[in-house]
């Protein structure tokens, strides 16, 4: 007799505990735009996109709704018929959001790659750390670059490579914000990517050449040095930058290193490589692409990547005319604060 109503109250209960979730979301979502709007403030952002940022912001912060929702979704499949497939679709959803929007974009994971790249000289192997699209600022938070410097020092390498799009609608202070890279035990050689140089982005090249520079980065945009009897090309961004005329001066025949003496090519843009003169490089490294950054069954293959590369150089290894190149994934995120199956990645390739 008492099992029915015990049964009843119980459902009460967790009725009640189930609104309470979803109403927390829903103030969560609330709470979301003043954070957005306070966030907002002192920030890098292209004039006439205040609005778009301040709706990624929103974004960003208001995906934690998502958590007290799944609780209440958890909850709902306790109830009569709560095990129906739209409730379980819903869970599932919830659950994707939370993933891409929570956990992978603050993951961070470490890739080995043996490169046997045929050089006119015998050298020892080399190793270097390839990071990109850092995108430090909007999505990409402080804490995030610490971490990201502390694993690289704990790496066995020999120098730091970052290819490009340092930031994404950062702090004004990049000063600060990029402070953590002076704590680098390596060599750090970096280019600028097109959201450093305006295209798209706020203008604040100077500025973070600058920080860059007061760090302890060699910014190698239309440069080259000689390392471990390397010599290290930097090339400026497609988009922002004159990587066209930066080859005529650098690649021309008699300059050092040429062509005794292996290349390494540093570009943001993978396609920069379809640029470069036929045998020109033994190694091409670049970014850009996020590897698709959120990957979707055909959407992400078919729409979101051929914009990143006209030449379908996405993310890996790939033979061009210019000699072998390297795309990475890549660690943050633009546009949405999500990744999904793309996890952020430092690549440490061994060149032999």
């Amino acid at each position: 007799m008492h099992r029915p109503s015990f049964s009843a109250h119980s459902c009460a209960r967790i009725a009640r505990v189930r609104n309470a979730l979803l109403g927390l979301g829903w103030v969560w979502l609330a709470l979301a735009a003043v954070l957005a709007w306070l966030d907002r403030e002192g920030r890098w952002i292209e004039s006439g996109r205040e609005a778009v940022v301040l709706f990624k912001l929103w974004i960003f912060w208001a995906v934690w709704a998502v958590l007290p929702w799944c609780g209440a979704a958890l909850l709902g499949l306790r109830e009569g018929a709560g095990r129906s497939v739209l409730r379980l679709a819903w869970l599932g959803a919830l659950v994707l959001v939370a993933y891409s929007g929570l956990v992978e974009p603050r993951l961070l994971t470490v890739h080995e790659h043996r490169l046997r790249l045929q050089t006119p000289l015998q050298l020892p192997p080399l190793r270097l750390a390839l990071v990109a699209d850092v995108h430090a600022g909007l999505f990409v938070r402080g804490w995030q670059v610490e971490r990201l410097v502390d694993r690289l020092n704990a790496l066995d390498v020999d120098a730091v490579m970052v290819a490009g799009d340092w930031t994404y609608e950062p702090p004004r202070d990049l000063h600060a914000l990029l402070q953590p890279f002076s704590r680098l035990r390596h060599p750090v050689w970096g280019v600028l990517g097109n959201h450093d140089t305006g295209a798209p982005g706020p203008p604040l090249e100077q500025a973070l050449r600058q920080a860059l520079q007061d760090h302890g980065v060699q910014v190698l945009d239309g440069r080259r040095l000689l390392a471990d009897g390397w010599e290290v090309v930097g090339l400026s961004d497609r988009w922002g930058g004159d990587p066209r005329g930066e080859m005529a001066r650098l690649l021309l025949p008699g300059t050092p290193g040429t062509p005794a003496t292996p290349r390494l090519v540093l570009a943001h843009q993978p396609d920069t490589a379809a640029l470069l003169p036929a045998g020109s490089s033994s190694l091409v490294v670049s970014g850009h692409t996020h590897g698709g950054q959120i990957t979707l069954p055909w959407v992400t293959r078919q729409w979101v990547l051929p914009g990143m590369s006209a030449q379908g150089w996405f993310e890996g290894l790939y033979a061009t005319q210019a000699g072998p190149l390297f795309v990475t994934a890549g660690i943050g995120t633009i546009g949405l604060p999500a990744r999904l199956a793309v996890v952020p990645r430092i690549d440490v390739l061994l060149l032999e």
